[in-house]
C-alpha cells in the first residue's frame, strides 16, 4: 500500500497555527469501511467506491459536477462515428519511478471486461489495444453514448499490485475497524534536474482529508457540533437524521440521482413464486403515502423498474395499472389475494430485510399497512437474516436504460425468464440504433411482467455541507471527489 511520509505530515500538523481553516478537511461518510484490496468482481460498497475514487483512477473520472474529466488519460478522440476511442496517457510514474504504460492499463481493462460486475455493460467492447506505450485504442461494436461514464466507474480504476494513482495516498494506513483514514495528496517523486534533486512542494494540512466512516446519527451529530465539515453518502433510509437538525438548504444538499430504490424478490417461493402475485404487491403500495413521509416535494414515486428518464428506450414502459386509482388497485389486490388463499391456504408472513436506520421504520410501516389492507402479512427481519424481500438502494452508474436491465440478469439470484435473457442477448447483437431501442423497450416490458423488483421511490443521495466546503456541487451521479471539496491553499 502506498503511504505518504508520516514524519513530514506530523511536522506540518504541529507547525499549523493558523486556525481551523488551515487544518485538514474533515469528511464523514455514512457507511462501514471494508477492505478493498480484493478483486472487485462483486458490487463494491459505497465505502469501497469512495476510497477507490480517492486513491486510484481510470482513464477518466467524474468531476464535482458529475461531468467526465481526464484522469490517467490527458485527452482522447472519438472516431468512426463513436465506435473507436483513442486515449493519450498522462506521463505518470509509479512509486518506484517506473512509467505507467498503456499495456498495464489495457490488461486491467481486459480483466474488468471479463470479471467485474460491469462486464455485461462492457460487452460492446471488441478490442482494447496498446498502440504505443502512451496510447490506448478501444474499439466498440456500436456507438455507446454512456461509454465514458462507464469508464469513470470506481471498478475501472487502475490498480497494479493493489496500488493506484488517484489524487490521494493513504497516509495513516487503512484498517477496517480504524477510527480514521488520513488521505494526503499524491506527490511525484523527487526529480533530477541538471544533477540537482528537486523535491515536490511540501504538503499543507489543508490539502489533506480526515475520512471517517460513521453511522448516520453519529455523523449528523458530529456535523451539528462542528466536528466535521461534510457528511457524505446519505440515502432515503437515513434522510430523517438530517431533517432532525433542520439544516437550511445551503447545508442539506440533495443529489438529483437516478437508479433503484425498492424491494428485490430474493426468495421465489410460496406467494412470491407467481409473478402475478409480485405485481399485486407492487400495485397495492400507496407510494404517495410513502413520499409524504419523506417530503412530497423531494420524493418521486416510482412505478416502473426502468426509469422513464433513462436513455435509449423507444418508449417508456409503465405497468398496466399505472393510471388506475389507489382505490381501484387496492380492490383488485384484495380480490386476487383472496382467490390465491382459497386455492393455496394462508400466506406465510413475508420477511422484509431493511437496514437498521430510522428511515427503514417508515418504509416498513407503509409496507405493512398497505399489504395488510389487501390480506398479505409481513414481518421485518435483520439485514443479514434470511429474507423474502430485501431493500435495494443503488445509484445508476450511467444514464442508459441498459444499466437498469443489466441489474436483473438471470445470474443475479432474482426472478427471471428465458424471454428476458434472450432479449438482453438481442440488445447486444443488433447494430441499428432504432432496432436496439425497440429491443430495450421490449426487455423493459418483459422485466416489468417478471417483477423481480418492486420500485418504491426515485433514489436520493444527500450530504451536509459546511461553509468551509467550497467545491461541493449536487449532481446526477452523486460524484463528490474528496480532492475537490476545497480549493488548494
Amino acid at each position: 500500500m502506498i503511504r505518504a511520509s508520516l514524519p513530514i505530515l506530523a511536522l506540518l500538523f504541529a507547525a499549523c497555527t493558523d486556525g481551523e481553516d488551515a487544518g485538514p478537511i474533515r469528511a464523514d461518510f455514512i457507511g462501514e469501511p471494508t477492505p478493498f484490496d480484493q478483486p472487485l468482481a462483486a458490487l463494491p460498497s459505497p465505502s469501497d467506491a469512495l476510497l477507490l475514487s480517492a486513491t486510484a483512477q481510470g482513464l477518466v473520472r467524474f468531476d464535482e459536477e458529475g461531468q467526465i474529466e481526464p484522469a490517467l488519460a490527458q485527452r482522447w478522440i472519438v472516431l468512426d462515428e463513436g465506435e473507436t476511442y483513442v486515449f493519450r496517457l498522462n506521463a505518470m510514474t509509479w512509486d518506484d519511478g517506473t512509467a505507467v504504460t498503456a499495456r498495464q492499463i489495457v490488461q486491467q481493462l481486459r480483466n474488468a471486461q471479463r470479471n467485474s460486475r460491469l462486464a455485461p455493460l462492457l460487452a460492446d467492447i471488441e478490442a482494447i489495444e496498446a498502440v504505443t506505450p502512451q496510447v490506448i485504442e478501444i474499439n466498440l461494436a456500436r456507438p455507446q453514448l454512456d461509454f465514458l461514464q462507464l469508464l469513470a466507474a470506481p471498478e475501472l480504476a487502475i490498480r497494479v499490485e493493489n496500488i493506484g494513482l488517484g489524487p490521494f495516498v493513504i497516509a495513516d494506513g487503512y484498517e477496517p475497524d480504524g477510527e480514521m483514514v488520513l488521505l494526503a495528496p499524491r506527490r511525484e517523486p523527487p526529480e533530477d534536474v541538471d544533477g540537482e534533486i528537486v523535491a515536490p512542494p511540501p504538503i499543507s494540512p489543508a490539502e489533506t482529508v480526515e475520512l471517517r466512516f460513521r453511522g448516520a446519527a453519529e455523523a449528523v451529530a458530529r456535523f451539528e457540533n462542528g466536528q466535521t465539515d461534510v457528511v457524505l453518502g446519505g440515502g432515503w433510509s437515513t434522510l430523517i437524521y438530517a431533517d432532525v437538525v433542520e439544516p437550511n438548504s445551503a447545508r442539506l444538499q440533495l443529489d438529483p440521482v437516478d437508479g433503484l430504490f425498492g424491494l428485490a424478490i430474493v426468495e421465489e417461493t410460496g406467494f412470491l413464486a407467481d409473478p402475478r402475485n409480485r405485481e399485486i404487491l407492487s400495485l397495492a403500495i400507496d407510494r404517495g403515502q410513502l413520499a409524504g413521509y419523506f417530503g412530497a416535494n423531494r420524493a418521486e414515486a416510482r412505478l416502473a423498474i426502468v426509469s422513464a428518464d433513462a436513455q435509449g428506450m423507444a418508449v417508456p414502459v409503465n405497468p398496466p395499472w399505472a393510471n388506475s386509482t389507489m382505490d381501484l388497485r387496492r380492490a383488485f389486490a384484495i380480490t386476487a389475494v383472496a382467490e390465491w388463499q382459497a386455492e393455496n391456504g394462508d400466506i406465510a408472513p413475508l420477511r422484509i430485510a431493511l437496514p437498521d436506520d430510522a428511515g427503514s421504520r417508515i418504509v416498513f410501516a407503509v409496507l405493512r399497512t398497505n399489504w395488510a389492507a389487501v390480506g398479505v402479512p409481513v414481518e421485518r427481519v435483520e439485514w443479514a437474516a434470511d429474507a423474502d424481500l430485501r431493500l435495494i438502494d443503488r445509484v445508476a452508474a450511467t444514464e442508459s436504460a441498459t444499466w437498469f436491465l443489466e441489474q436483473f440478469r438471470c445470474n443475479q439470484g432474482l426472478p427471471c425468464s428465458e424471454d428476458y435473457a434472450d432479449l438482453l442477448d438481442q440488445i447486444q447483437e443488433v447494430r441499428s440504433d432504432r432496432v436496439r431501442a425497440i429491443r430495450i423497450s421490449e426487455a423493459a416490458t418483459e422485466l416489468q411482467s417478471v417483477t423481480p423488483f418492486i420500485p418504491l421511490l426515485r433514489p436520493v443521495r444527500w450530504s451536509l455541507v459546511s461553509p468551509r466546503i467550497s467545491g461541493f456541487m449536487a449532481n446526477r451521479f452523486a460524484s463528490h471527489p474528496l480532492d475537490r471539496l476545497a480549493p488548494p491553499s
